[in-house]
């Protein structure tokens, strides 16, 4: 590897930026990796992308600020990210260093709304008739919190299973579509590129929109982009929750199968809301809390701050990958999230033991009685049902989650080496 002196010369890669507070966050577009940098910086990495010297871009530096800077450190950290190539070193690898989601089997692009009705759709006339609606929907609740249904729900008791939960599940996916739907809206309403993939979070499985380059835009829009799916979640479960009120106290007669599929629809909606919550994976409150907290990496940085800890309680503190790129701000946020981070994967991995794995064992020992003849709890339409969707949903989640688990310890393992090996050549 080569080593970096005062005189040596490093290749910038193609870069966008934006001012965000004291910040500037640049951004590689094409491979959707965003970093922030004191305003300050801004000057060094011009100056390089200029072709100047490190130790050239330093003296412009201390000209304009009136002190020294370690450019060498600074290029560090920006070669980590793909954002400079120095030395003889190849360029930047497609993936970034801190991904901002997991990887998705399948995209498909949002760029075709045009901003301007993307504006529109997501502009004062649609949202504070919509916040509307969600007080008065969390006015009913207070007024009857009987009516908010739990996970029976789902059993359509009185009425056609099979047919009820196919209906029930068509229902949530195109809730889900609006959900996703949302976000890119959003994003688009102030020209940033939106795709929608299928990934998961941890073993469950959820579509994602990458809406990434919403980090080049304003805090305001970013708030917005993100809470945007939370919004219509809020709004339509609003909905049900008036109807399901209308039903309960006889100011309108529908049909039972009406009343059993939007008490299912509506505990559909406020699984997905709680979901949110679960900011210790990257959720949608996830990206609100990192962009409170000015941490636009903070999982990633999490993760590494954690492994490294593991390192020195296993006595490997030679395979310990510097953080010093961190702002100390960030770090001290950092640690807090960090016991966030563990109690809440403590919690998922709970909740896959006792909840998950044994309600597919219930499902695969009443295949084994179907088989053999044996009574069962579900006729065959029934099973063959929850069979289907358990196997699509449930099993489709811990497949992608061990793939990913896979691939992201082989990736970090290469962004260890190589950060160890540019660390053992600075310090040569």
């Amino acid at each position: 590897m080569a080593v970096n002196t005062a005189e040596s010369v490093v290749t910038v890669r193609p870069f966008v930026s934006t001012v965000d507070g004291s910040d500037v966050i640049i951004g590689d577009t094409g491979r959707k990796v965003y970093l922030a940098i004191p305003a300050e910086g801004l000057d060094i990495l011009n100056a390089l992308a200029e072709g100047r010297t490190m130790a050239e871009a330093a003296r412009i530096y201390e000209r304009k600020h009136g002190e020294s800077v370690d450019v060498e450190d600074f290029v560090a950290v920006l070669a980590d990210e793909g954002f400079v190539v120095r030395g003889e070193e190849p360029k930047a690898a497609a993936e970034p260093a801190h991904q901002h989601a997991h990887q998705m089997i399948r995209r498909w692009s949002f760029d075709w709304i045009p901003e301007a009705t993307a504006r529109r759709l997501t502009g004062p006339a649609v949202i504070l008739p919509g916040l509307a609606v969600i007080l008065a929907g969390v006015a009913l609740v207070i007024a009857d919190p009987g009516m908010i249904p739990g996970s029976r729900a789902l059993l359509f008791e009185g009425g056609n299973f099979a047919v009820l939960t196919v209906v029930s599940v068509t229902l949530a996916m195109i809730g889900l579509s609006l959900h996703e739907l949302a976000h890119a809206m959003a994003a688009r309403s102030v020209g940033v590129s939106a795709t929608l993939g299928i990934s998961n979070l941890m073993y469950v499985l959820v579509a994602q929109t990458d809406i990434s380059g919403i980090w080049m835009a304003s805090k305001r829009a970013r708030y917005k982009a993100f809470l945007a799916g939370f919004f219509v979640d809020a709004f339509f479960g609003s909905l049900l929750i008036a109807f399901i009120y209308a039903t309960r106290h006889d100011l309108i007669a529908v049909p039972g199968w009406a009343s059993l599929l939007a008490s299912a629809a509506l505990l559909t909606f406020l699984v997905r809301i709680g979901f949110q919550f679960f900011f210790y994976l990257r959720t949608d409150v996830y990206y609100v809390i990192a962009t409170a907290l000015n941490c636009r990496n903070l999982m990633s940085d999490t993760e590494r701050f954690l492994s490294n800890g593991f390192k020195r309680l296993t006595f490997r503190r030679d395979k310990v990958v510097s953080q010093a790129g961190v702002p100390r701000g960030e770090m001290r946020k950092v640690r807090v999230y960090a016991a966030v981070w563990v109690f809440g994967r403590i919690f998922g991995l709970f909740a896959l033991v006792f909840t998950i794995l044994p309600l597919l064992w219930v499902y695969l020992e009443q295949f084994v009685l179907l088989a053999l003849g044996e009574p069962t709890r579900f006729s065959s339409a029934d099973f063959a049902t929850v069979a289907v969707l358990a196997g699509l949903l449930n099993g489709g989640g811990l497949a992608m989650w061990g793939r990913n688990l896979w691939r992201g310890w082989r990736r970090r393992r290469a962004e260890d080496a190589r950060t160890l090996a540019r660390q053992a050549a600075t310090a040569a």
